[in-house]
């Protein structure tokens, strides 16, 4: 049954799909932990301060600070940390002051600017404080689109679909590496499906002072989709970045010949299709975190695999559960034949 709505797609936008910027997507979808983190409004053992703490002075002051969880804070890099409290609770804000231990202080801790007012928090009500920009690790990618953010130190190792192995790292702020490999039972190696992915993020900027941003890159992958066919692309995107939602836009090329492809992987499928030199690609994505929610986001991604036929176009929208370690991906992905399955995928980063 699978084969034959393969062989029916005349425009074969499932196969250029597949060798498109994240080739394996599709082809491998057709063979086939979270962080429960809530948010309340105060926690019950702050005091609140009525009256919102300009924050355009901050005192980073810790020389009479012992604490190594406040001690490792640097204020001066990081204008906005997210807290979390020993009770569950989540707050987000701009650290005004670390608080010393003296008469009139029972312990030490910090005073943390929110939406909700500035609240003193001591030590230990504290299980953990994050800079912002490391709540969330995982945007160097969409699902299968990389954005133009680059990976840094964010590496990961995931796994897509229960049977593609991948991993990436980042050199710096400026190259980001990811590489994966089918493992698909019954199938033989060679006709397995195998992807390497080179990208550089050469300029970002800050666009304004409420923590919006743009980052442009480009890129280069090479796959293989069986060991007899290469597939070589180039690219070009950009990433506009706000506190909440980050929009991606990509074109990319196929870069090298023949143009007529045999794709086969065992008894599950066998095809051939065109995919001719130089044909350009369109990507968009989005990933916007839920609103209220430190761990929840929404991702949406749209592919087409030629401009000049419209019917090549996908649709994948799903949610992603993630917190600084582990992410885990689950949707749905729409062709335009029409047809859709669902897939999941589960990434962890540990380091």
């Amino acid at each position: 049954m699978l084969v034959q709505r393969v062989q029916t797609l005349s425009t074969t936008a499932i196969a250029q799909k597949v060798v498109s910027i994240s080739i394996l997507a599709v082809i491998i979808f057709f063979t086939n932990i979270s962080v429960n983190a809530q948010t309340s409004p105060l926690p019950s053992t702050q005091a609140a301060s009525s009256t919102s703490v300009s924050s355009t002075s901050v005192s980073s002051t810790s020389a009479g600070i012992s604490s190594l969880l406040l001690t490792s804070l640097n204020l001066e890099r990081d204008s906005e940390f997210t807290v979390r409290l020993l009770n569950g609770d989540i707050l987000t804000g701009k650290i005004l002051e670390l608080i010393e231990k003296r008469a009139g202080t029972p312990e030490e801790g910090i005073r943390l600017e929110t939406s909700l007012g500035t609240l003193t928090i001591f030590v230990s009500e504290i299980a953990e404080i994050t800079p912002r920009r490391n709540l969330y690790r995982h945007n160097h990618r969409a699902y299968i689109m990389p954005t133009a953010e680059p990976i840094g130190a964010n590496h990961f190792v995931g796994l897509w679909e229960l049977i593609f192995l991948y991993g990436g790292v980042g050199i710096t702020d400026y190259v980001s590496i990811t590489a994966g490999r089918t493992l698909v039972p019954f199938i033989l190696p060679e006709e397995q499906f195998t992807l390497v992915n080179v990208k550089i993020t050469p300029y970002s900027t800050d666009i304004d002072d409420n923590g919006n941003r743009i980052f442009t890159c480009i890129g280069g992958n090479f796959a293989l989709a069986n060991a007899a066919n290469q597939f070589w692309h180039v690219y070009l995107g950009g990433t506009f970045k706000s506190t909440r939602t980050s929009i991606t836009g990509l074109v990319f090329a196929k870069a090298n010949q023949p143009n007529s492809y045999r794709i086969r992987a065992g008894n599950f499928f066998d095809f051939t299709t065109r995919y001719e030199q130089a044909t350009i690609g369109l990507g968009a994505a989005l990933d916007s975190r839920i609103s209220d929610r430190h761990d929840l986001h929404f991702i949406g991604e749209l592919w087409n695999a030629n401009v000049l036929q419209p019917s090549s176009t996908a649709v994948l929208l799903g949610l992603r559960l993630a917190n600084t370690t582990l992410s885990m991906d689950f949707g749905v992905a729409i062709f335009t034949q029409p047809f859709f399955f669902p897939f999941v995928s589960v990434a962890w980063t540990p380091f």
